[in-house]
């Protein structure tokens, strides 16, 4: 149900997908849809948590992880690119279908975003005063990142002319630059 609804969701919209055209794609009886789902909202809701939750808490990393900042930086940062390339159409719902989120949900979603810069933030930080990054200004810079990474479903074709693992390297290569960060990423693979 997910992956046909995900699919017609990014191909016609949240508003010209309807409950038909999903259970007429899966051949199936609006009965059986409705059983998992109450409705389309929570199909978008579960789809756009998915996708946030893999790429807003790749900054995360268990308290006894001693490694300095800069690494789990690129670590996280190499996650971050993966998982928005594996749910690029996922996350592009958040930002196309945004006002018809239940307002609880969005707020959700902010929260989920801000503890994301957080997180970003504090290694930036750590990584620029042990003199392993360099970067002008933390927040600006973590913005910029953001942009270059989270609007990536409006220029983003699996079928390009890259496969997705290249988009990873190149992608993660330039996110490192921006943060003067002197690390070759390594070979991450997405799920696609």
């Amino acid at each position: 149900i997910l992956t046909v609804a995900e699919d017609l969701f990014y191909r016609n919209g949240f508003l010209g997908t309807t409950m038909d055209m999903i259970c007429t794609e899966l051949g199936v009886t609006k009965p059986y849809v409705y059983y998992y789902f109450r409705d389309k909202h929570e199909i978008v809701e579960t789809l756009t948590w998915r996708a946030s939750l893999a790429c807003l808490s790749t900054m995360k990393f268990p308290a006894d992880d001693s490694r300095p900042a800069h690494l789990k930086l690129a670590e996280g940062l190499q996650r971050w690119v993966v998982a928005c390339v594996t749910y690029f159409r996922a996350s592009a719902l958040a930002f196309r279908v945004s006002a018809s989120l239940r307002p609880e949900f969005r707020a959700e979603l902010r929260s989920l975003a801000h503890d994301f810069y957080v997180d970003l933030g504090a290694l930036m930080d750590e990584g620029k005063q042990r003199g392993k990054l360099s970067f002008e200004d933390t927040t600006i810079t973590a913005m910029a990142m953001g942009g270059v990474v989270g609007f990536m479903y409006t220029w983003y074709h699996p079928e390009g002319r890259l496969s997705p693992d290249e988009v990873v390297s190149r992608l993660s290569a330039t996110l490192f630059k921006m943060i003067g960060l002197r690390a070759t990423p390594t070979r991450a693979r997405t799920t696609n």
